[in-house]
């Protein structure tokens, strides 16, 4: 910290209030000076020493990232982004599971008042059976936030992708493309995300022209498998239907998954992509860029989305920020082949 100091021209309280949190407030850095103390501290390759930071009754630098099940894409892309976003704060990242019941957050709150961690992030998109229950125990809680899942809960502090810049911005897409028939394919219409979704959809295509009523929403997908073979003429009907009966002319999709499996059943069907129809993704899992033609897909913007959730419980640990806030991180369409 002496040899950060000295190259950025300042104190070594100043540094250690940048990169410790020490001095509760009292040392003033400019936003400009914090920065330029981050970069010299990349630079130097400088990392806080835990150890000491426990020793001198300062935090053991750990956060516990509670997810329903790790086999999930989307977890597992969240936590490899919260990795990065973590180290470069100096915190660590411990990942456990709450398939079901309260036992494993009750457990993790217990070690936070214990100093065996320091906060907890619950991925909230898969666990909506248990939000109720999960919001009462996080509840204005300093050393707890969730991410990934729209709460809607006063009191929980939470970082949320918002949904309808993606889904704005996909309607328009295909209204520019002369796209004037599509229709929404989901496994689900229970959660608030798919909810926001279709409500953003339908006011922009009510903007653009498009006829984009309930009829043009197809529940179906739940269970079936991109990879089974067993499921590739239930992927084929449902094509049929969407390019036959319902004379689509795009398709918009709940997730990635569903986006390839009808990109699939397309071509087994020999029905030209985006020529004859388009299809948009959601997600923008890694493996949209690579199938072919590459997944126009919407982004969570995971690593702007998972900085705000560092940032968001090291103000709440320094008490420098209320417990309860709700950020929102914008969603982005990556345009590519299928539209």
């Amino acid at each position: 910290m002496v040899d950060i100091a000295e190259r950025a021209g300042v104190s070594r309280m100043a540094v250690s209030a940048v990169l410790m949190g020490t001095g509760n407030g009292r040392i003033g850095v400019s936003v400009k000076t914090a920065e330029r103390i981050r970069q010299i501290a990349d630079e130097l390759g400088y990392r806080p020493n835990v150890a000491a930071r426990q020793l001198a009754g300062k935090r053991s630098g750990v956060i516990a990232v509670v997810a329903h099940d790790w086999k999930n894409f989307l977890a597992q892309r969240l936590l490899a982004w919260l990795h990065e976003c973590a180290e470069r704060q100096g915190f660590r990242i411990l990942a456990t599971r709450a398939p079901e019941g309260l036992e494993p957050i009750e457990q993790l709150l217990r070690d936070v008042r214990a100093g065996w961690i320091d906060g907890i992030v619950y991925l909230a998109h898969e666990n909506e059976s248990q939000w109720s229950a999960v919001a009462t125990l996080l509840k204005n809680h300093p050393a707890a936030l969730t991410v990934g899942g729209d709460l809607q809960i006063p009191g929980v502090t939470s970082v949320v992708s918002n949904v309808v810049s993606g889904a704005e911005a996909s309607m328009r897409h295909l209204h520019e493309r002369g796209r004037t028939n599509p229709v929404l394919v989901t496994e689900e219409l229970e959660s608030k995300a798919i909810q926001t979704r279709i409500a953003a959809y339908q006011a922009t295509a009510a903007e653009c022209g498009i006829n984009f009523n309930e009829s043009k929403i197809i529940q179906e997908t739940q269970g079936w498998l991109v990879s089974d073979p067993e499921h590739y003429g239930r992927f084929d009907e449902l094509a049929r239907m969407i390019t036959g009966r319902l004379r689509a002319d795009s398709v918009l999709c709940d997730t990635d998954f569903t986006a390839v499996g009808l990109l699939r059943a397309f071509r087994r069907l020999g029905i030209r992509v985006p020529t004859e129809i388009s299809v948009i993704g959601w997600g923008d899992l890694q493996f949209s860029a690579i199938f072919d033609p590459s997944v126009t897909t919407v982004s969570h913007q995971l690593p702007e989305l998972l900085s705000q959730v560092v940032s968001r419980l090291q103000k709440q640990l320094e008490s420098t920020a209320e417990a309860g806030v709700v950020d929102l991180i914008e969603t982005k369409l990556v345009t590519r082949e299928t539209s």
